[in-house]
């Protein structure tokens, strides 16, 4: 009886024993280490990735390599017939060579402007086209910008127009124009004009009724340049109308103006 008891004792304690290892090892097999399991630091929930910003859509201008000239706000309006202050750099007896010239001025930052020398009383009598880099109100003011023209064409200097002649016909010249602009405003017009000179060409503003060929009703048009003939201006409308697609050339007629 003894043994019998001794025997069962043993049997429950292997199965005790068996119990208790199915257990451990089942809480390791689907856990993993206990002693990482109880040690590991709590996770952060993963941070949501945010999309990388889209670049703008919107274009930027391509840059314009070409120098530009300072904006002058104040600077006077000066029609054809307005004496200056001119800095003068060129000469040419050829007016396309001259209006290169001028070209070239004003790619370098200054206003380039082609003169007939005839025209003025304080310029040559003898016909010349010059070019001069700007038109300036006074002595001083010509004076101030002869060291930074200067630096691009040595020989310039600064010498006055002298007023501007009356011709024969007591009025003035007639011309061919390349018109780009027209406005019931003096001053809106003006402002064109400005705008002509800036971007190399000779803004000048003409008030219709002054001229037999142009518009009996009264409006202040704005040309780039004054031709003696249709076939020059026909040479300079290309480069006119890539800054003014509506350019067009006509002949002003006969001056009527007081």
């Amino acid at each position: 009886m003894k043994r019998i008891l001794a025997l069962m004792t043993v049997v429950m304690m292997a199965v005790a024993f068996s119990s208790c290892s199915f257990v451990t090892n089942n809480y390791y097999g689907q856990n993993g280490s206990a002693a990482d399991k109880e040690t590991a630091a709590p996770t952060e929930p993963a941070k949501e990735t945010q999309p990388a910003p889209e670049e703008s859509s919107v274009s930027t201008a391509p840059k314009d390599d070409s120098p530009i000239s300072d904006p002058k706000v104040n600077a006077p309006v000066f029609q054809y017939n307005t004496p200056f202050y001119g800095i003068w750099v060129s000469a040419s007896k050829s007016y396309d060579e001259a209006a290169d010239f001028a070209s070239n001025v004003s790619s370098n930052g200054f206003d380039g402007y082609v003169i007939t020398t005839t025209d003025w009383s304080n310029l040559n009598s003898e016909k010349w086209y010059v070019v001069t880099a700007g038109k300036y109100a006074s002595e001083n003011e010509a004076a101030r910008q002869l060291d930074a023209v200067k630096e691009k064409y040595p020989d310039a200097y600064v010498k006055y127009s002298g007023e501007y002649k009356t011709f024969s016909d007591g009025g003035n010249p007639s011309f061919y124009g390349i018109w780009v602009s027209a406005s019931k405003s003096y001053d809106e017009a003006a402002d064109f004009a400005s705008n002509v000179s800036s971007n190399g060409f000779d803004g000048y503003v003409i008030t219709t009724t002054d001229w037999s060929n142009l518009n009996s009703e009264k409006w202040y048009v704005v040309t780039a340049g004054k031709y003696a003939s249709e076939n020059e201006a026909a040479r300079q409308l290309d480069a006119v109308k890539e800054k003014y697609p509506d350019a067009y050339v006509k002949y002003s007629g006969a001056y009527t103006g007081d």
